[in-house]
Parts: structure tokens; C-alpha cells; sequence
């Protein structure tokens, strides 16, 4: 299928060109209804967009299928595959660094079968469920227990001094709290936090302790799951593997894996641990794991001019910080 249809030139009567015109238009708009079938369709999936690209491709490559890629609007991507007398045309659109809405068209013989459709969506769901995913640019597998926090993670955005700012943070109780990091705070009311799923919800700053770099965010929905402060540790080990998911500048909901590189230190009286990790501008607020999913702290933020050594803030400085804090 291509983009756009090559005509032959040919001299056609005034009633012989209109109807020719008015084919041309029922098959576009035959194309677009069936793109615009929102019941079997179109999905969303907590995977950020590259990842969802990656998937697609292996998925159709193992299937048997040639496919090409068309960059479209918006940071969008167009998929279309060919395998004999089938077609496939997928379009990824980012609903949120964290997440991809995908559209999808399958026909054979030039009809659509939705049964073909729901087996894409049965392998992007196991897919979901699976325990291997992204860890940074690495072909490590996760551990499942990490990948079940992705959907507590959330990006959180906000403008200040004329510029857009953007970091990370993850639900921690059923009412909609959300921890995250202070020092991006300062002089900030509002501000946007974005779901897994894409989903927007205005935030309020309900507190802050920009001494030990903890604030609390709080929107307005009741989540089923979150990360439990409770069930975290405070004791950790030295060359200990750690994991976070966090919603970085450009690279929002990879998996970084990384070790514990240093005993609690302190910097301006505040205890922080060090970890060989890549931290990105807009990681900090990022929870950070053990390897059976127990919250041990977040990322505070990176060494300057490395992106592969960070700090991290340990659980018990939250938890104090927690019991002391002041609404802001």
C-alpha cells in the first residue's frame, strides 16, 4: 500500500471523471472508518514508544511479515506490513513518556478480521506480563516484582520561570498521594502529573521538606495498587543490585538497573547513598528497588558530567522526613 495513489493520465467525460472522483473518495473514506473503530481497534499500553516500536517490529518479523516505518505528526509512527495477501498498519501515537496508544488495521483479501487484531492484543498483554523488559540499553532481564511498579510510576510536570520543568515521582497510598523530590519545587503551586496510561490529573504540592529534598503531591483518584513505604528496607547492602523506573527527559519508563557503589554518606548533613546507575536530567523522584520490588528510596539526582554514577535518598531519611513534614 502506498502513500499516495500515481493515476494514469487519461481523457475521461465530465460524468465518467465525477463518478471516477467519487469512487477515489468512498475508498478513503472506507479506509478512515475503519481506522476510526475505536472497539477493537485501539489500545493503550504502558510501554513508552520506543519500546512499543521495538515489540511491534520482532512480533511481525517472527510472523513472517515485511514491514516498513513512516515517521509521522507529533512524534507518531506508522508500521505497515506485507505477507502475501495480508496487511497489517499500526499506528503508534505516545500518550505519555510511559505509554503508546496503538491503532491497528488487519485485512486479508482487502477485509478487515477483527480476530487477527485480538491476537496482537493478547501479545502485547503477555507481553506486559512477561518478565523480561527494558533495562537501560541492556539485554538484562527484570524481575517481574519490579516491572509490577510501572503502572505506580508518574511523570510530573510543571512550569516555572518560563520554562517547562519535568521529573518523576510514584503513588504511595490508595487516595492519590505521590511522593517525589523537592528542590524542583521551589516557588511551584500546581502542577501536571501524567499517568502510565496517559491519563492527566492536575496535581496539588500538599507538602515539602526541601531540606532533606522530599515533597508530597496529591491529585484527585483512588488507585487499586501503589508502592508500600511500609513494606520498604532501610538497611542496604554495599554492591547490592538495585532497579528504578522513572520518567527521564526523553527516555520516560525504562527500567535503569544498577548497583550500590557506596556506604551512607553525608552531603550538607543529608545522608545519601551512591549508585552506578545512568540518572537523566528529569530522573529525580524516581523510586528505586531491590530485587524482589521493595522500595529501598529515590534518586536525589546525578554526579555533574556523568550520566552513569547518582545519588540516592534511603527510605529512612523519607520516613523522618515523612513524620516532620510541613505543609507547603
Amino acid at each position: 500500500m502506498r502513500d499516495s495513489l500515481h493515476l494514469k493520465k487519461v481523457a475521461l467525460g465530465p460524468m465518467k471523471a465525477k463518478a471516477f472522483y467519487i469512487l477515489v473518495l468512498s475508498i478513503v473514506l472506507v479506509s478512515s472508518s475503519l481506522f476510526a473503530d475505536s472497539d477493537g481497534s485501539v489500545r493503550v499500553w504502558p510501554f513508552p514508544l520506543v519500546e512499543s516500536e521495538e515489540v511491534l517490529a520482532r512480533w511481525l518479523e517472527d510472523t513472517g511479515f515485511e514491514f516498513s516505518r513512516f515517521p509521522l505528526e507529533y512524534g507518531s509512527i506508522r508500521l505497515r506490513a506485507v505477507r502475501a495477501n495480508e496487511r497489517w498498519q499500526i499506528i503508534l501515537k505516545p500518550r505519555s513518556p510511559l505509554a503508546t496508544e496503538v491503532r491497528a488495521l488487519y485485512t486479508q483479501n482487502g477485509r478487515p478480521d477483527e480476530d487477527r487484531i485480538e491476537a496482537l492484543w493478547a501479545y502485547l498483554k503477555g507481553y506486559s506480563k512477561d518478565f523480561h523488559g527494558t533495562a537501560g540499553e541492556s539485554d538484562e532481564v527484570v524481575p517481574a516484582a519490579i516491572l509490577s511498579h510501572k503502572e505506580h510510576v508518574v511523570c510530573v510536570k510543571a512550569f516555572i520561570e518560563r520554562e517547562h520543568i519535568q521529573f518523576s515521582g510514584f503513588i504511595i497510598a490508595r487516595d492519590g498521594l505521590i511522593i517525589s523530590t523537592a528542590h524542583d519545587l521551589q516557588g511551584i503551586k500546581d502542577v501536571t502529573v501524567i499517568l502510565y496510561n496517559g491519563r492527566q490529573f492536575d496535581g496539588r504540592i500538599v507538602a515539602a521538606d526541601y531540606y532533606r529534598d522530599v515533597a508530597l503531591i496529591k491529585i484527585d483518584m483512588t488507585s487499586d495498587s501503589f508502592v508500600s513505604l511500609a513494606e520498604g528496607r532501610t538497611l542496604i547492602s554495599m554492591g547490592e543490585n538495585i532497579y528504578s523506573i522513572g520518567c527521564p527527559t526523553n527516555h520516560g519508563g525504562a527500567v535503569y538497573s544498577g548497583i550500590i557503589t557506596g556506604p551512607p554518606r553525608r552531603a550538607n548533613g543529608m545522608v545519601l547513598l551512591q549508585i552506578s546507575m545512568e540518572v537523566f536530567p528529569g530522573s529525580s523522584g524516581s523510586p528505586v528497588f531491590d530485587v524482589q520490588g521493595n522500595v529501598l528510596g529515590i534518586i536525589k539526582g546525578r554526579y555533574r558530567g556523568t550520566d552513569s554514577v547518582g545519588f540516592l535518598i534511603p527510605l529512612e531519611t523519607i520516613m523522618e522526613s515523612l513524620r516532620g513534614i510541613e505543609p507547603a
